[in-house]
């Protein structure tokens, strides 16, 4: 799996996965007491606590069946400190890792950037421990209002990461990632349409209603999965899929706050191409949004074979 700027318009699937299998890890940690008026980094207390919490959840996933392919931690939840203990967890486990990490500080221009972690095994798509672990960082585009506040009271100014990211999963689909706020932007989900099949959002957020509805609007109009991993200190983590059937569209959801909570969910990947490419069975999937098209300039164009459709 390795990022791309530019991603190929056309995808030719070989035995393209049925089912993605994704672990949600939502810690407690608590912003209050994480950085209080002080602001970043994290206090030694809380990274404690953090790490133990995400080392039981992936503990957890290690014993579990079927275990996920790929686990995502939510925003700002990793101490900076863990980095190299979470990518030998990440090879152990045999899955990619998408964590959310304490802010990246410049003392000299004071400066705070907020990130999120990639850890891609060489092994991920067989499930098994690999040795090697290549890690990446994808910046947040935009802070939310409150956290460019804090920031200011502590005497940090925020540093505007300008990309988007699509990783591509071969037969495990193609991914979009946002971190928390850059959820709500739509430009970067009109880039997103007609290019990925999972849309994996890590995040530090309190208005949980919002997001859910924001997942439930792009799961229709991206017409992708969309899985939210928020952290547990809110609650609101949830998956939602394009399906046909309203009780079958919301794959997962958490309510409930201050609880450490952690979940292997499946979505669908094969049947969700198939739907892509407008060969669905009916009622399988909601129809296509206005102006999808599959050969759009610039845009994925999906080719399957009855040897795909099969496998």
């Amino acid at each position: 799996m390795a990022s791309m700027s530019n991603p190929p318009s056309v995808i030719r699937p070989r035995n393209i996965w049925k089912s993605l299998n994704i672990g949600l890890i939502q810690t407690s940690l608590d912003h209050e007491s994480a950085w209080g008026k002080v602001g970043p980094p994290m206090s030694p207390l809380e990274q404690t606590l953090a790490w133990e919490e995400i080392q039981r959840c992936l503990r957890l996933f290690r014993s579990c069946e079927p275990r996920p392919h790929l686990v995502l931690i939510p925003e700002l939840s990793v101490p900076r400190g863990r980095l190299n203990d979470l990518r030998r967890a990440s090879g152990a486990l045999g899955s990619l890792i998408v964590a959310g990490v304490d802010y990246r500080l410049d003392y000299v221009s004071r400066t705070a950037c907020n990130e999120a972690m990639v850890f891609i095994p060489t092994e991920w798509k067989k499930q098994e421990p690999s040795r090697a672990v290549s890690m990446m960082s994808v910046g947040k585009t935009y802070p939310a209002e409150r956290e460019a506040a804090l920031l200011k009271t502590a005497r940090w100014k925020y540093e505007y990461n300008p990309n988007f990211w699509i990783f591509e999963g071969g037969e495990a689909g193609r991914f979009g990632l946002s971190i928390c706020y850059d959820f709500l932007d739509l430009e970067r989900a009109l880039m997103y349409k007609e290019q990925i099949q999972h849309l994996a959002v890590v995040a530090y957020n309190r208005d949980v209603d919002s997001f859910r509805y924001m997942a439930e609007s792009l799961a229709r109009t991206v017409y992708c999965n969309v899985v939210i991993c928020n952290t547990g200190h809110y609650g609101g983590s949830l998956a939602i899929t394009p399906y046909y059937d309203p009780w079958e569209r919301t794959v997962y959801r958490h309510n409930g706050s201050r609880m450490l909570t952690s979940q292997v969910i499946q979505l669908p990947v094969q049947p969700l191409i198939t739907a892509q490419a407008r060969k669905a069975q009916p009622k399988t999937f909601k129809s296509l949004p206005p102006g999808w098209s599959r050969t759009p300039p610039g845009r994925l164009r999906i080719n399957l074979s009855e040897q795909d459709l099969d496998s």
